[in-house]
């Protein structure tokens, strides 16, 4: 999964909107939440986070298949 990225939907004051999209270049980001901006996640690391939650596995295949897919994640 070389090149996939994690993106998190921020709101000012550092407030999440519990989106999160997978992407594998960063024009392939859909728009973000009103008065929100997408925020890479410098520490994903795809393998580590597949072991916490296999259930990533079909929006990683979405993400390499379509070019990017945003999952509702809930820390």
């Amino acid at each position: 999964m070389a090149g996939l990225k994690k993106y998190v939907d921020w709101m000012s004051r550092g407030r999440k909107t519990d989106r999160v999209a997978y992407v594998l270049r960063e024009r392939d980001l859909p728009d973000p939440t009103a008065g929100a901006e997408w925020a890479v996640d410098i520490t994903f690391n795809a393998a580590e986070e597949l072991l916490r939650d296999p259930t990533l596995k079909d929006a990683f295949k979405s993400a390499i298949d379509n070019g990017s897919t945003v999952v509702v994640q809930k820390d």
